[in-house]
């Protein structure tokens, strides 16, 4: 599997887009000329049929190219293609496949030309949802993104006091152009914990010190380089996650390990990818017995020993860039009917040290609310026999993908991750469940994006990483464990809190669930944002019911209900 590190965007002012059709091109460069005479001004409408046969072409040629300046235009073409389709027959599939492509060809904002099309896929996507707020937050994260490519030096007030690019930069061009647009849609600001957890995700990502740590603006043409490589070794599964700057291909491979010991070896080959200080060679404990990366002619090499055979996924989170190895033993197993095997649990308390999650108009956080029923959960199982694990015992933070390979280190049967939800609309109220697929709806993808502390577009892109990842009978469990957890809560609420809204089980992209080889399910316990719910959160009883709802939906599920 791989994912193409596109960046950039043709420029929009037009000046190529006119470009006569000329009968002795090649197939590549006469489709390009039908792209740019098909989005000049006047152009005849063609089918939409013929536009998007059109970008499709136009998109394949970017997917070769990987990188550069003529990826960056292929791209901008492509988009643009789908959004003059959606423009033309108000097709939403066209609107979100144009969003799609602006988010993969913009995640470079030093490339010339990359500004044009995040800004585009800011705007498409706040009318797509008809919610400005959208474009806002989507705006927020192009200037923050911008503003860490631009070192002060660089930025000085004009005579009236406005701020504006000493040097001519594609990034200090962004970053101007992304505050007239948040200035713009200063009335529809989110809340301030939707534009915290944007932050905190660029933080995470290193975006937010990039100026500093590299004197300045980054090269549009550096190659993609190593953040960090992080590993959680287990007996029987381990995982690494190796951070990089930006998009990367790569791919996956086995071989056997020399010396006949009967060890396997897997790795994952990142193309053109500078691996920087990340080379190492440590010997590691457990199913992984050294983790070796270094340089390669094509780029750089992860790879990790193995004591024996295993089973190996690998796929990508975005935002930030990261590549997941999970490698495992045993394959999962699927249950059988009737009762099922359910002796080691996994609790998963959301947010956590400085994520403090959703933060209701009250100053309750959700940080504190989900480690409490957390808390109140694990004695309540363990009086069943069953063994429990806290991905968090204690107010600190923990990556959400360090949370899943806890849990599968663990050996759990299930995994329950705890939260409180949020909405900018406070008269939202009501318990939902959530399973791992692609976000079903606006309000899904809002929600995972949140509790990814990614955009809404990323969340709803994980399509591209289940469709690897598809295991039927998990799905089925995952889905009986949420119906279970939200048939227990409002039966469990409902005789002291009459007016339970139950808001059912979704789909969503949460990362949290993501690798988890057990069934698993994200649970919303309420609205926090809502007075009358965060009322309730707050207070001592309606925590307890939440508990012994979570461990009643557990026991029915391993009764076989």
């Amino acid at each position: 599997m791989w994912a193409t590190a596109s960046v950039g965007v043709l420029g929009c002012d037009g000046t190529r887009a006119g470009a006569a059709v000329d009968a002795g091109l090649d197939g590549d460069a006469l489709a390009v000329a039908q792209a740019r005479a098909a989005l000049s001004a006047g152009a005849p409408a063609k089918l939409r049929a013929d536009v998007l046969a059109l970008a499709q072409t136009v998109e394949a040629m970017a997917q070769r190219e990987g990188a550069g300046p003529r990826a960056v235009e292929l791209h901008g073409l492509a988009a643009r293609l789908y959004e003059r389709t959606f423009r033309l027959e108000a097709r939403e599939q066209d609107g979100k496949e144009a969003v799609s492509l602006a988010r993969a060809a913009s995640t470079d904002l030093a490339m010339p030309g990359a500004c044009d099309l995040a800004l585009l896929g800011a705007r498409l996507s706040g009318e797509l949802a008809h919610d400005a707020s959208i474009t806002y937050a989507e705006a927020f994260r192009i200037e923050r993104r911008a503003r860490a490519l631009v070192a002060e030096p660089d930025l000085e007030r004009d005579g009236g006091g406005v701020l504006a690019a000493a040097t001519p930069t594609a990034a200090g061009a962004c970053l101007l152009a992304a505050r007239k647009l948040l200035g713009a849609l200063a009335p529809f600001r989110p809340a301030p914990q939707i534009l915290d957890a944007i932050e905190q995700g660029l933080a995470g990502e290193g975006q937010l010190v990039r100026a500093a740590s590299r004197g300045g603006a980054a090269s549009p043409d550096a190659p993609p380089h190593v953040l960090r490589i992080e590993q959680w070794p287990g007996k029987d599964t381990a995982r690494v996650v190796v951070t990089l700057d930006k998009m990367a291909r790569f791919r996956a491979g086995d071989d056997v390990l020399p010396g006949g010991g009967g060890g396997a070896r897997t790795y994952v080959d990142l193309d053109g990818v500078d691996l920087g200080a990340g080379a190492r060679d440590i010997a590691v404990d457990g199913m992984v017995t050294r983790l070796r990366s270094y340089t390669t002619t094509t780029g750089s090499r992860i790879a990790l020993d193995l004591d024996g055979r295993g089973y190996r996924r690998v796929f990508f989170l975005p935002e930030p860039f990261r590549v997941v190895i999970d490698v495992a033993r045993h394959p999962p197993v699927a249950s059988a009917r009737g009762k099922r095997n359910v002796t080691r649990v996994v609790l998963d308390p959301g947010h956590g040290g400085s994520d403090p999650g959703a933060i209701g108009s009250g100053g309750l956080r959700e940080k504190d609310v989900t480690l409490d029923v957390a808390h109140r959960v694990a004695p309540i199982l363990a009086k069943d026999g069953i063994l429990v694990l806290l991905t968090r015992d204690d107010d600190r933070f923990v990556k959400l993908e360090e949370r899943t390979a806890r849990a599968n280190a663990f050996e759990g049967d299930l995994f329950v991750s705890i939260h409180c939800n949020a909405a900018e609309n406070h008269a939202h109220r009501g318990v939902e469940t959530y399973v791992l697929d692609t976000a079903n709806g606006d309000i899904a993808a809002r929600v995972a994006a949140r509790e990814n502390a990614t955009s809404a577009g990323a969340a709803a892109d994980l399509g591209a990483i289940l469709s690897t990842m598809r295991m039927a009978d998990q799905a089925t469990r995952s889905n009986k464990l949420a119906e279970l957890l939200q048939r227990a809560t409002v039966a469990s609420l409902a005789p002291s809190y009459g007016d339970i809204p139950d808001s059912g089980v979704h789909t969503a992209g949460f990362y949290v669930l993501v690798g988890a080889r057990m069934p698993s399910a994200l649970f919303e316990t309420s609205y926090i944002s809502n007075p009358t719910d965060e009322e309730r959160l707050g207070s001592e009883d309606f925590r307890k019911q939440l508990a012994d709802a979570i461990a009643n939906a557990i026991r029915a599920y391993r009764e076989g209900r």
